[in-house]
């Protein structure tokens, strides 16, 4: 979760992760000072009180999509939104809230979109097609989190939406791989959070019930084609429990090529680190797994929350146990498959910002657009959030 407060909850282990990259540095995890990248960084405050951005997508003319939550006054719910414009503009500027027409939801966010300008084929001229989860009285005892879709107008007249759950039993999955080993009984999937879209593709993740006895760890990312409409649940190391989770996405080649970079982070490797894998979906085969640490050292945790692509290679937004604020990160791609290079990391400290003139008691970083970094924050003595928007000068 960005926060419990302004944005769905996650459950298992993608919220601990996260919760615990939002916490002061910690003893052993420090960073040598060589290993983060100097530079600067402007920030300012965008849109409305109370609207929070979690993901961004370019469009045409200069311009962007931007999706994510927007507080229902009054209460601690949430009505996804789109913002469709400049970043220039975004300052102070409204959004458009959607209301997902799901019997008995109660509260929804979107995570992320995709834009006509880079699946023209995919998504009409003009809409856009953004997906998040949401949650409802009428769901299935024990089920909080479910997916959605949503393709249509920024203003949500006369677009469609779509309901998505991870399969527990192995239906309409990859191999037919179960989510829920036939030997837990009882097993269900609690969550589905899809958190970023692009090309046909749906990335995201998904937690079982808890109380599934066995030891079971819950959280696990998946891919959801909506053209074929299979699910891929990830297995790095032959494991569907390494608490991996895949919160970006980024089709490299263009519109209708088959190969993806997708990111988030995985204990797979050893250790809670930033994810960074290739996918072709033609094949259904994955690249070898890359992983990241803030400063490139050790860290207890360092997780990528967006990616976007940049001349050369990628910029993700990164949080870390490593440090009190977030950071961009720089990765060169060597090639078109599976070559990623070191990364080089540049530190936001928002709360030493003007936007927290009193300081901030929390900052995030959830989305990336170039060299723009964008999150939330909540100043000292206020529990109204607000999104940042920090551009980075290396």
């Amino acid at each position: 979760m960005k926060t419990a407060r302004y944005v769905t909850v996650l459950g298992g282990v993608a919220a601990v992760s996260l919760l615990a990259a939002s916490a002061p540095t910690m003893a052993g995890a420090a960073v040598r000072p060589n290993t983060a990248a100097s530079g600067t960084a402007a920030v300012s405050s965008i849109l409305q009180s109370g609207n929070i951005t979690t993901g961004v997508r370019g469009a045409d003319n200069g311009n962007v999509v931007l999706t994510g939550s927007a507080v229902i006054e009054g209460s601690a719910a949430t009505d996804p939104f789109l913002y469709s414009g400049s970043l220039a503009d975004a300052p102070g500027a409204t959004v458009s809230r959607l209301k997902p027409p799901f019997a008995g939801e109660t509260t929804a966010t979107f995570y992320g979109p995709d834009t006509d300008r880079f699946n023209p084929d995919l998504i009409p001229r003009g809409q856009v097609r953004a997906v998040g989860s949401y949650q409802s009285s009428s769901a299935p005892t024990g089920v909080i989190n479910q997916g959605m879709i949503y393709l249509g107008p920024v203003g949500g007249r006369g677009g469609s939406w779509t309901s998505m759950n991870v399969p527990a039993d192995g239906r309409h999955t990859a191999g037919n791989v179960r989510a829920c080993p036939r030997v837990q009984t009882g097993c269900f999937v609690m969550d589905t959070i899809p958190h970023s879209t692009m090309g046909d593709l749906v990335v995201g993740n998904y937690d079982l019930n808890p109380s599934v006895p066995g030891g079971l760890i819950s959280a696990n990312g998946f891919i959801y084609n909506m053209t074929t409409h299979q699910w891929t649940l990830l297995g790095l190391g032959g494991s569907l429990s390494t608490q991996t989770t895949l919160y970006g996405i980024w089709q490299d080649g263009g519109a209708g090529s088959p190969i993806y970079t997708l990111a988030g982070g995985s204990a797979a490797g050893g250790g809670k680190r930033g994810l960074l894998i290739n996918y072709n979906e033609q094949t259904g085969t994955f690249g070898q797994p890359h992983y990241y640490s803030y400063g490139n050292d050790r860290t207890v945790v360092t997780h990528f929350e967006g990616i976007t692509e940049v001349l050369g290679g990628f910029h993700l937004v990164a949080l870390s146990t490593a440090q009190n604020h977030v950071s961009m990160a720089s990765v060169p791609a060597i090639g078109f498959f599976d070559l990623f290079g070191r990364a080089r990391w540049h530190p936001v400290d928002v709360a030493s910002s003007p936007v927290c003139p009193g300081g901030c008691t929390v900052t995030t970083g959830n989305t990336v657009y170039r060299n723009k970094i964008m999150g939330l924050y909540l100043q000292k003595g206020s529990s109204a959030a607000h999104t940042y928007l920090a551009a980075v000068r290396p």
